[in-house]
């Protein structure tokens, strides 16, 4: 039996018992009528919610002066953060992918890791981060396994040592399964590690090879049995709606997955994004374009359905999870008001108060700017009263109920009061279920829960 710790957590997972297990007795998630009513309920599915990184400003001296001073107050959202260390490097680059990342290469290792080590510090030294607690180390990237294990264990290190830590807090490290060894798991299992992400995207062979991934689906396997075998967790992402990808091939990664017994896996929709070799292979011919949005749809619907049955709860923004860490996760419960300190060349999910940032991806000008302790923000974005409403209602994109009581004391009106259409057309449409105390999605909305954050951020708030 799971034991759920932290009280708004403890809701959330009672919440999403009832919505997506006890709903699923007696039949399939989704019968037949209700898959109909998903194709009708849009034109379109969009792939991404509001407020990301794309809708940044480049940063200017004033904004980066405003958000230094911002460093200067004190923290005090009473929320745990997250510490996200990233290593931008890669040994090799997946067709699909648009992350900002730097080809591997050995002179540049050293330089990289003292300055984010300095760039780290300049933040460990504000008195907003002083004030302000962490409970994960997260390093992302990038592929940050391209490195050794004694390097990357000498990150988590530095930041336990710089930062103010949670006693229960949880180290993660992103990787691939092509430059994951033995050695490398044993080591992270040793120091304490307790999750490896992993990309592994489909265990199709035939699909790998057209994506560029280095590795069969069997090494990954591998990998990841000898990572849950030392007691790590393993999260694993897979993607949808792939070039060549059918129903089947889909169903058969699903069943992997349940099959390897994996404490989380989040499921992504294929964006193809301009520049990528995806994008250039498309256009040229070299492979079937990937299916419709409805195809994307009914696939995400499956999954749904054999996760939910195998008994994964869905979670946060695409994720499936059987852990309580994943759960309880401060950052997630705690949006929008918890943060994400992350550094290193091409971050680009660091958010403060109301601050969001990017770094600059350029490997030679970020080692410029930190040597001369500037912080190596590349793109910047101050959220205003009314983003950071529209930020709680996003909380639904979340698979996270909005708290009336607790909108009302933030915002003087209650959530109907400021978005009286959009929350009236979503209930009509079935989207959400309004009570006296939350607003909460419905099984039809979590599929459609990235347009539900789009009417509310496309909204005039009423405040």
């Amino acid at each position: 039996m799971m034991v759920i710790n932290n009280k708004v957590a403890r809701k959330l997972w009672e919440d999403l018992n009832f919505q997506f297990q006890k709903k699923m007795k007696g039949g399939r998630f989704l019968d037949e009528k209700m898959r109909q009513e998903i194709l009708n309920a849009y034109e379109f599915r969009k792939q991404w919610p509001p407020y990301t990184y794309r809708e940044y400003f480049d940063v200017t001296p004033e904004l980066l002066n405003d958000f230094t001073e911002f460093l200067k107050t004190e923290n005090t959202s009473k929320k745990k953060m997250e510490l996200q260390p990233w290593v931008t490097f890669c040994d090799s680059r997946c067709s699909f992918c648009y992350y900002p990342s730097t080809m591997f290469r050995g002179e540049f290792v050293d330089p990289y890791l003292a300055a984010l080590k300095k760039e780290l510090k300049m933040y460990s030294e504000t008195r907003y981060v002083k004030t302000s607690e962490f409970d994960e180390i997260v390093l992302g990237g990038g592929t940050p396994t391209v490195l050794s294990a004694e390097q990357l264990i000498d990150i988590i290190s530095f930041c336990e040592k710089n930062f103010n830590i949670s006693s229960d807090y949880m180290i993660k490290i992103t990787g691939s399964t092509h430059n994951l060894d033995e050695y490398k798991l044993k080591k992270f299992a040793e120091y304490g590690v307790l999750q490896l992400d992993v990309g592994v995207q489909t265990f199709n062979d035939d699909i790998r090879r057209k994506l560029f991934i280095q590795d069969s689906g069997e090494h990954a396997e591998q990998i990841i049995r000898k990572a849950r075998e030392l007691g790590l967790y393993v999260c694993i992402d897979l993607m949808y709606n792939l070039p060549g990808q059918t129903m089947e091939i889909w169903r058969d990664d699903i069943k992997k997955a349940i099959e390897l017994d994996l404490e989380g896996v989040d499921c992504y929709p294929l964006e193809v994004y301009p520049g990528t070799i995806l994008e250039k292979q498309l256009k040229n011919g070299e492979l079937p374009p990937p299916g419709d949005w409805k195809t994307e749809a009914l696939m995400y619907v499956e999954a749904v359905e054999m996760f939910t049955k195998a008994g994964y709860i869905p979670v946060g923004h695409d994720r499936f999870t059987r852990v309580r860490e994943h759960i309880e996760e401060s950052c997630l419960n705690g949006w929008p008001w918890a943060g994400i300190l992350t550094t290193g060349a091409g971050c680009f999910m660091g958010y403060l108060g109301r601050y969001s940032y990017q770094n600059t991806e350029n490997v030679r000008e970020y080692l410029e700017k930190v040597s001369r302790g500037i912080f190596p923000i590349a793109k910047i974005y101050k959220s205003s009263d009314e983003d950071m409403i529209k930020k709680v209602m996003e909380r639904l994109y979340l698979r996270l109920p909005v708290d009336k009581k607790e909108f009302r004391e933030k915002f003087g009106k209650l959530p109907e009061e400021v978005f009286p259409e959009a929350i009236k057309r979503l209930k009509e449409k079935g989207l959400i279920e309004v009570d006296d105390n939350a607003i909460r999605i419905t099984k039809l909305g979590d599929i459609w829960r990235i347009n539900i954050a789009w009417e509310f951020a496309n909204a005039k708030a009423v405040y």
